[in-house]
């Protein structure tokens, strides 16, 4: 069949009309956004990179058709909540045995009915994957942020019937986004995923924060901790345990201290070693516990310490300290090599290597005009790889390709014409 549209003609008055008649192919009506679930194994209590990651996503979803739905832990940021909401975004706080449940999953599924979900922090091969699939969704994408050194110990027939389980269940997840290459390289060596379902997508964080500290100032910042202003800072920022090399800094602290006259210790964060850094605190060792001004305080520093002794996946603090331009000290290890580049934005030891910790700290106290070079070549790079925006059009573009594919059952859907 062959239809041919003629212009539209006015028709004289004193022709008498024809009754409208109406046609098979009028025009369809607009399309409806889909839903985007993000499901999150973890809860959105503070203002950190991930959470502006996920209000970011609220704001742009729109970009690839998508209203976005967050299902998280039990506590949630007021102000955040009241940003995703302005943003047309949903945030729902669930306890944290119920985000584990796949009953509780298949329930939000049905009430929700997403186009797309996205699982963040939960296991490599979640079985969450699987429920999606079979209520509709037409893909499901995780994003791996674990720090771990592997995803399951080999041995016993227990754990070969859960590598098995663990596999089958990958198989319905569409895309993988590890935030390094060394998450990648694991998952396809572990679970056994496709070279062509895994992108590595490094961790954003917004690069407006590092600029907002520089213009409040250095110096602004060390008078309010009443620091010196020509001291020259070591700052720790994370969890205060064995696990982040919290014991190698210990040991080393005064040797530290006692190489360089003008140096000062900052101590940022809370954990099970606490009381024993609260006790080498003095007049040359600051002990601030929790604090929600992070930038402000790398700003104010001129190196940070990253020692772990565990296989991180990525290092937030170290991609945030190269966008305040500060280079990093930290161990060779995980996915910490793909953020700080040994030699170039920082300086990389063997993990528990206290020797070896201190030469690395003492020279960057020592050599001001060294600790600026690292920290331009930090901060170009952060603009280049942990730029926030890019890793939110990283993501979107993974949606629309996932959106782009046919899902079972639509082509019979349609209407076929001939012509």
């Amino acid at each position: 069949m062959s239809v041919l549209l003629q212009p539209t003609q006015a028709v004289p008055a004193s022709r008498s009309r024809r009754p409208a008649v109406s046609s098979s192919f009028s025009s369809p009506a607009p399309r409806q956004p889909g839903r985007l679930l993000v499901w999150v194994f973890g809860q959105l209590d503070k203002r950190a990179p991930f959470e502006d990651y996920a209000l970011r996503l609220a704001e742009r979803g729109h970009e690839a058709g998508l209203v976005v739905d967050i299902v998280a832990g039990p506590v949630a940021d007021p102000a955040l909540r009241a940003d995703l909401e302005a943003a047309g975004a949903t945030l729902t706080c669930l306890p944290h045995g119920a985000l584990e449940s796949g009953w509780q999953f298949a329930k939000e599924m049905l009430r929700r009915r997403p186009t797309l979900v996205h699982c963040h922090f939960g296991s490599p091969s979640t079985v969450l994957a699987p429920i999606a699939r079979i209520l509709g969704a037409r893909g499901f994408v995780f994003t791996d942020h674990g720090s771990r050194r592997t995803v399951e110990p080999v041995g016993g027939l227990k754990l070969t019937l859960r590598r098995l389980r663990r596999r089958m269940q990958a198989a319905f997840i569409d895309r993988w986004l590890p935030v390094s290459s060394f998450n990648g390289d694991m998952v396809m060596r572990e679970v056994g995923v496709a070279r062509d379902r895994v992108r590595t997508l490094f961790n954003g964080i917004d690069l407006s924060r590092a600029r907002h500290a520089e213009a409040r100032g250095r110096a602004a910042t060390r008078a309010r901790l009443g620091l010196p202003a020509d001291a020259r800072i070591a700052l720790f920022v994370g969890d205060l345990s064995e696990a982040k090399g919290v014991d190698d800094i210990l040991a080393i602290q005064n040797l530290m201290l006692a190489a360089e006259p003008a140096s000062i210790m900052v101590w940022v964060g809370d954990g099970a070693l606490r009381d024993e850094v609260q006790r080498t605190a003095g007049p040359r060792v600051l002990v601030l516990g929790r604090r929600g001004d992070v930038p402000d305080l790398l700003c104010a520093s001129d190196v940070l310490l990253v020692p772990s002794r565990w296989f991180e996946a990525f290092s937030l603090v170290a991609a945030e300290a190269a966008a305040a331009g500060v280079p990093v000290v930290a161990s060779r290890i995980g996915g910490i090599p793909e953020v700080v580049l040994d030699g170039e934005t920082g300086l990389l030891i063997t993990p528990g290597d206290r020797k070896a910790l201190l030469a690395a700290v003492a020279l960057l106290l020592g050599d001001a005009e060294l600790c600026d070079r690292l920290g331009s070549a930090a901060r170009r790079r952060a603009e280049a790889a942990f730029c926030l925006d890019r890793m939110v059009t990283a993501t979107l573009d993974e949606y629309r390709t996932l959106l782009a594919k046919v899902s079972p059952g639509f082509q019979s859907s349609q209407v076929t014409r001939s012509a």
